[in-house]
């Protein structure tokens, strides 16, 4: 009897297992586990190998850690090897914007001719002698990168690299962007070019000084492998290196010995840029007008308002949008903001050995308005914001490029004009190119730092909470319910 009661306990297992196991829950619940093993198994494998492979989308609207078309051809270019030396402990930033500059040079890393070190000055407190040992640097302390090539080396200093914007309420400075990219880049042009010519800034005549008033075009030149420094023509006779000489914005005049200087440089040769801006005081400029009229140009004491209304600052007709025009000159044609400008005067004695192109200019609807009434009648359009003059009269060919405005290049207004201040540092490489020559300039913007916001009104508000706050929670709980009631009946 007992032996019948066991037999039939056993049989009745057997038959509860195997009802079990062909039940349809087990077999549904068994396929849910199983899809989703699945999925996790392809995830972890797939970042696996991503992780193995490096690879790293950059979602930044402006691509902060990525290099762009123009790094990448200089890179690919290169046939010298350069080592960029970042100065801390890389393996100490988890996070914050040094990071930045690690993934950025992990792309720099990858091209052959290219090595990227990081070595803590703090634990290798040799580490400047052995970069720098003829100290070629006047305070590598103060770098956190040093990029060397040979023997020639280019420090960045943390505010190098970055951009940044002082209100003028406040005076408090604030990040707004990186030059990462322009500054390490740039660093690696200069260091690996064998020649390096220098633009001279005149001084001695009231010109804003450039470090206070065009710091940003100062970058710009230097990472496009030009020295740029000083000279004072009262006391200075104009050096040999000087490929170039800018005079930004003068408020007085030559006087007769300078005048001299600048006639035998430019006769053998030489090249300069001219910026005259409008001035409420309208001083003449007699020696600076007898210069200019041998190129066949001369200066108006006028101020530059712009008529068609499609053509300037809203409600402001003295800052002017004009278009630059690719004639050989220029890398293309653009367009470009100038705020207060004089307009320049093309002489009609034409000679056959000068060569002048404008390359902006107003509509013909814009006035130049005299300063002093006494000079005469307003000037009628269209009105030459900025020429450029190849003289071929002498023993060397000469080149000048005369602009009726400075503005336009001033760190100030960066913020204000936005691209097209952009436009005008691309305006001034490519006549600073033409001069020199130079047919491929580099131009890598600052990658401003950008917040994404989704802006919403406050119905479409009311609506995003009444999805959230009830619709879904709902429709969760309805297909709850349903599976739950579908499941009881398994």
């Amino acid at each position: 009897m007992i032996q019948m009661s066991k037999s039939k306990g056993a049989n009745n297992k057997k038959f509860n297992l195997k009802k079990l196991l062909s039940s349809r829950s087990l077999k549904y619940g068994t396929n849910s586990i199983i899809l989703i093993a699945a999925v996790v198994a392809i995830a972890i494998l797939l970042n696996l190998l991503v992780d193995r492979a490096g690879v790293i989308w950059d979602l930044t609207p402006n691509k902060i850690y990525s290099i762009g078309d123009t790094t990448k051809k200089i890179l690919e270019n290169l046939d010298k090897d350069v080592i960029i030396y970042g100065l801390f402990d890389e393996t100490r930033l988890s996070s914050g914007q040094g990071t930045e500059f690690i993934e950025l040079l992990n792309h720099y890393d990858k091209y052959p001719r290219v090595t990227v070190k990081y070595v803590d000055p703090d634990k290798n407190p040799g580490i400047f002698n052995e970069i720098d040992p003829n100290n070629v640097l006047s305070d590598s302390s103060k770098s956190i990168f040093i990029v060397k090539c040979g023997n020639k080396l280019k420090s960045l200093s943390y505010y190098d690299l970055f951009s940044t914007y002082t209100d003028s309420y406040t005076f408090q400075s604030r990040i707004v962007g990186s030059k990462a990219e322009q500054g390490f880049t740039g660093a690696i042009k200069y260091v690996t070019a064998d020649v390096t010519p220098t633009i001279y800034f005149t001084t001695g005549h009231e010109e804003k000084d450039v470090e206070d008033y065009f710091s940003t075009l100062q970058e710009t030149l230097m990472n496009n492998n030009f020295d740029v420094k000083n000279i004072n023509l009262l006391i200075e006779d104009i050096p040999e290196d000087a490929q170039i000489l800018v005079v930004a914005s003068p408020k007085k005049d030559l006087n007769v010995a300078e005048r001299s200087k600048l006639e035998d440089y430019l006769k053998d040769g030489g090249r300069a840029i001219f910026m005259f801006d409008y001035l409420e005081t309208d001083p003449d400029f007699p020696e600076f007008e007898k210069l200019l009229n041998v190129f066949n140009v001369g200066l108006n004491y006028d101020k530059v308002k712009e008529n068609d209304q499609s053509r300037h600052w809203p409600q402001n007709p003295y800052i002017v949008l004009t278009d630059v025009y690719g004639s050989g000159i220029t890398s293309g044609s653009y367009s470009m903001i100038v705020a207060n400008s004089r307009s320049i005067n093309v002489l009609k004695n034409d000679k056959e050995y000068i060569q002048v192109t404008t390359v902006a200019k107003t509509s013909s609807q814009a006035v130049g308005e005299q300063v002093d009434k006494s000079r005469g009648s307003d000037i009628t359009g269209p009105l030459n914001i900025a020429v450029a003059v190849e003289h071929k009269g002498w023993y060397k060919a000469s080149k000048i490029a005369v602009l009726g405005n400075s503005l336009f290049l001033e760190d100030d207004l960066a913020d204000v004009f936005g691209p097209y201040y952009s436009n005008g540092l691309v305006f001034f490489l490519d006549l600073v190119n033409w001069m020199y020559e130079n047919k491929d300039p580099d131009v890598i913007a600052t990658k401003v730092y950008t917040s994404q916001y989704i802006n919403i009104n406050q119905k479409q508000a009311n609506v995003m909470n009444m999805v959230v706050v009830i619709i879904l929670p709902l429709i969760i709980l309805g297909c709850g319910t349903y599976v739950f009631l579908r499941r009881r009946h398994l």
